[in-house]
């Protein structure tokens, strides 16, 4: 019998497998995992959109090499992309390729994510807000501006995402304890939060003029079904181009939210319970992407100032008593 080797044997015996198919196969394992809904949809959309950009998704897996990464990523920085973009591009095929390494699809290499220094985070403006909160006319509005704005609101008296905001219904709304529950979070875990004097108006005005009922999507689209995240923002682009305000994000009113929380004398602690951050940690790298300047706040609070000024009111006293 001739002597080949284990390996060699095998090599010749594993069929050609594409792109798509092992791509495929990837998302099925992901779902077997339990990664939520949305982490599936951001790899599917990578999937459509963004592989095919370095590579046809019907060429041979093997084809993938580290030398073709490397070049697609300073392709990107060429055309001026920022570095989460690439980053993020790096990150998941990344994770998909370390699938097939391990079941020996193509031979194993080095996939090392590009270092970046992270900008700072966009917010809108106290000028801007306060534009897009100028209720509507409700006698000649349209249901989708109507809409909204109400959102706009929930956004800015809340800090959740778009993925919590999508799957709110009416009897998550409790306006007794003025409250609301969020069962779909990005974390698997679910919170209560307060609810501001404010939505809770815009919210009690909203479901009675949608005639919501209590089993309802608080957000959804005309006929009942789930909105997804591209139809809220093609909706909220629409409603900023009536207001003529620029959109920079739906994420961006997450970032308003935070930043005026902190402006308003708010603390990180606080913060953290009410973006739903699991670790501290994750806050305060949240808080240092922030337009934030605590130079004032800080100074109002240092030991030795304080020290100062209340030694010259005590000698102002003494004077006074003289």
């Amino acid at each position: 019998m001739a002597r080949i080797k284990l390996k060699a044997f095998r090599s010749t015996k594993i069929p050609i497998r594409t792109i798509s198919e092992c791509y495929e196969e990837y998302i099925s394992y992901c779902k077997y995992r339990g990664q939520r809904e949305g982490t599936i949809k951001s790899k599917q959309s990578f999937y459509r959109f963004e592989l095919p950009k370095m590579i046809s998704i019907e060429e041979d897996i093997t084809k993938i090499t580290e030398n073709m990464i490397q070049t697609h990523v300073i392709s990107m920085i060429d055309r001026g992309l920022k570095g989460n973009s690439y980053s993020t591009f790096v990150a998941k095929i990344k994770a998909f390729l370390t699938y097939c390494f391990k079941r020996e699809y193509l031979q194993e290499f080095e996939v090392k994510i590009p270092s970046i220094v992270l900008e700072k985070k966009v917010v809108y403006t106290d000028e801007e807000i306060k534009i897009l909160l100028t209720k509507p006319n409700m006698d000649t509005c349209y249901v989708g501006d109507y809409k909204s704005y109400v959102m706009i609101a929930f956004f800015m008296g809340t800090g959740c995402r778009s993925e919590t905001i999508l799957n709110v219904r009416v009897k998550d709304v409790n306006f007794d304890h003025q409250s609301i529950f969020f069962r779909h979070m990005k974390t698997k875990r679910q919170a209560t939060v307060p609810m501001s004097k404010f939505l809770r108006v815009e919210l009690l005005e909203y479901i009675n003029n949608m005639g919501l009922k209590n089993n309802d999507l608080l957000f959804s689209k005309v006929d009942g079904t789930q909105m997804l995240y591209d139809t809220l923002h093609q909706n909220l682009q629409n409603y900023f181009k009536r207001c003529n305000v620029r959109m920079h994000g739906v994420n961006t009113f997450r970032n308003t939210f935070a930043t005026m929380f902190i402006k308003n004398g708010g603390d990180i602690y606080r913060l953290k319970l009410l973006l739903n951050h699991s670790n501290i940690k994750t806050t305060e790298r949240y808080v240092n992407l922030l337009p934030l300047d605590f130079k004032e706040e800080l100074l109002k609070y240092n030991p030795l100032d304080n020290m100062k000024n209340k030694n010259k009111i005590t000698s102002m006293q003494l004077k006074n008593r003289k």
